[in-house]
């Protein structure tokens, strides 16, 4: 009777002490996940990068006092007509010529307060009223060059149109995205150079990496002004125009867990 209460009580004590040591192990595995020991180090990629396209936009305008709208269109369209074969000729694809808005719109000015002109307005209006003296079109327009030796002729051709709002050219990547994963990779291994020395410093060992997050710091295309460049009058020779580079960056941060 003795015997088989010591071997009860010896295989009580063994299943007690299975299911302490596996709660014990369950909450130090669930407290490690919840709370790791991690360093958290950030990387930095930058790639430079020649512009392969430049976009130049502009804008046509045309007035008229009698409220002659086919006039006004037929002002533009002459403008355009003239002009647009002259990109064409330049290398310019048709498709990367764009009217972006096309538009006719009252213009609004003073009423005239002269006692002769009040007397022959019944009823009489005050004399700040705004009244409409014509109508004007405009059409606005969007040019892509692949070609960016050829920005400088586009200007000169679209200043000998008599054309004074330019804006550009506006230099850009044509497709950024493989340069970016390019600034990517160099912001990755920055983090992982930067983790491994740091660790060494630390008398740690690295282990997995737990989290990942990257900022997109992207490009920033070049911009210039027309009235730097003299487009709005006569141009007997094109502008130089240089592309210059465009700096595309990475920033990464990345949590390595660690292990003492």
């Amino acid at each position: 009777s003795c015997k088989k209460k010591g071997k009860r009580i010896l295989f009580l004590l063994v299943v007690f002490l299975a299911v302490y040591l596996g709660i014990v192990h369950a909450v130090k595995i669930y407290t490690n996940s919840i709370n790791p020991h991690t360093i958290v180090v950030m990387g930095t990629g930058e790639i430079n990068a020649v512009p392969d396209i430049s976009v130049v936009s502009f804008t046509v305008r045309s007035s008229d006092t009698n409220g002659d709208t086919q006039k006004l269109q037929a002002d533009l369209s002459s403008v355009t007509a003239n002009l647009f074969p002259k990109l064409k000729a330049l290398g310019i694809d048709e498709k990367d010529i764009e009217t972006t808005n096309y538009s006719v719109n009252p213009k609004y000015g003073s009423q005239d307060c002269s006692s002769k002109v009040q007397t022959m307005i019944y009823p009489p209006r005050p004399c700040n009223t705004s009244v409409v003296v014509g109508y004007e079109a405009s059409e606005s327009v969007n040019v892509k060059i692949r070609d960016t030796q050829n920005v400088g002729k586009v200007l000169a051709a679209i200043a000998e149109a008599k054309i004074t709002e330019v804006n550009g050219p506006n230099f850009q990547i044509d497709n950024p995205e493989k340069l970016k994963a390019d600034a990517r990779a160099k912001a990755i291994a920055d983090a992982k150079d930067k983790a491994k020395v740091l660790a060494k410093s630390l008398g740690v060992r690295l282990d997995k990496i737990i989290s990942f997050s990257d900022n997109d710091g992207g490009y920033y295309p070049m911009m210039y002004k027309a009235s730097a460049m003299d487009v709005g009058g006569e141009a007997s020779s094109a502008p130089n125009i240089a592309a210059g580079e465009q700096k595309i960056t990475s920033n990464v941060s990345i949590t390595f867990e660690i292990d003492n």
